[in-house]
């Protein structure tokens, strides 16, 4: 259970900590000195300990609420001393963060939802949560500076028997879905205003007449495509069942046409959301278990076995960058004036 708290007070300060300072008629849980004087207020860590309850669905014993003191005693700690190593990250670091943080949601958000859903998940208004991703960046960079050399001299290349172990336990999750790969005859109507519709309608139309499913026939129209501006033609890629970007990118009705048609089949128009289509499947492959030496996806060059061994050397920084974190907090806090009021833990 100490882990799991742990690993919920890490995300919870991440993404919600507040500016420590001092409070008025607040009483102190710590005061920290590294570089400045920061007083940790009972407000403060209240606030904190009470999102976690409400995030774990049940009230923390003393001890644990002294586990997200010394969270945030460590959170003022790194912050001072990357301040002092003159540690900064670049405006073009945190968008990045920031974009893959909005990434994780797994669903496409706009700008305006995403922010909403942060302060709703933190509390936290935009400039605020911008700060504590700001501040984040600049404590990972500190501790990857204060540990160089460990992650070059602390990584072991994966063994076959390892790679295979994992590969064992976990092969469910190495499967290709239903998946086809399509040419198609492509109309754009995305900017098109009502004339330019009609008439792309009508072209497609008459295409797929002409055509008749014809194989050859297609080929031809495919080879006109390069000196008609009114559509274009070529290869489009793989479609795959289940893929919520295809889905929200063509429209799930289109995606469905593709993924049900057979190898060679020529379709009629289609329409997505993007345009028309008239489609021929080129390849269609059912769901299948793949093996360690399997590219992921057809075409793709990173194997099952590749992707393992990423795993396991990415697990191994992992351990090392948390070891560094303690190992540098144990320095900082023996140089640091620290004083603790446990009496004020109980509320």
């Amino acid at each position: 259970m100490k882990r799991t708290l742990t690993a919920a007070i890490g995300v919870t300060l991440l993404l919600s900590a507040t500016p420590v300072f001092a409070q008025v008629l607040d009483r102190p849980v710590a005061i920290v000195r590294l570089t400045e004087t920061v007083n940790i207020g009972q407000r403060e860590l209240r606030q904190q300990v009470e999102m976690l309850q409400d995030q774990m669905g049940r009230d923390l014993t003393t001890g644990q609420r002294e586990e997200v003191l010394e969270a945030q005693i460590g959170d003022v700690l790194l912050n001072q001393a990357a301040a002092r190593a003159n540690i900064r990250v670049s405006d073009e670091e945190i968008d990045q963060a920031i974009a893959a943080q909005r990434q994780s949601i797994g669903q496409p958000v706009s700008d305006s939802q995403f922010r909403q859903l942060i302060q709703q998940q933190t509390g936290l208004e935009w400039e605020e949560y911008v700060e504590e991703i700001r501040n984040r960046l600049v404590q990972e960079q500190f501790i990857l500076q204060e540990a160089r050399g460990r992650f070059d001299d602390g990584l072991e290349e994966p063994t076959a028997r390892e790679i295979r172990r994992v590969y064992e336990e976990n092969a469910q999750q190495f499967t290709n879905p239903a998946m086809a790969r399509f040419d198609h005859l492509f109309f754009d109507l995305r900017g098109a205003d009502a004339d330019e519709e009609q008439e792309a309608r009508r072209l497609a139309t008459s295409l797929a007449r002409r055509l008749n499913r014809d194989t050859v026939e297609y080929q031809q129209v495919l080879r006109e495509s390069l000196d008609d501006a009114r559509y274009s033609g070529g290869d489009f890629g793989y479609i795959v069942r289940g893929d919520q970007q295809a889905v929200n990118q063509l429209g799930g009705e289109f995606v469905n046409e593709i993924l049900d048609m057979e190898e060679g089949d020529i379709s009629g128009v289609l329409e997505s959301n993007v345009g028309l289509h008239i489609v021929r499947v080129t390849d269609r492959r059912a769901p299948r278990l793949l093996q360690l030496g399997d590219p992921l996806l057809p075409g793709e060059s990173t194997t099952v076995r590749d992707q393992i061994r990423a795993y396991i050397l990415n697990q191994q920084q992992q351990q090392i960058f948390q070891e560094s974190v303690q190992s540098v907090l144990a320095r900082l806090q023996d140089e640091a004036e620290i004083t603790r009021f446990p009496e004020n833990l109980n509320w």
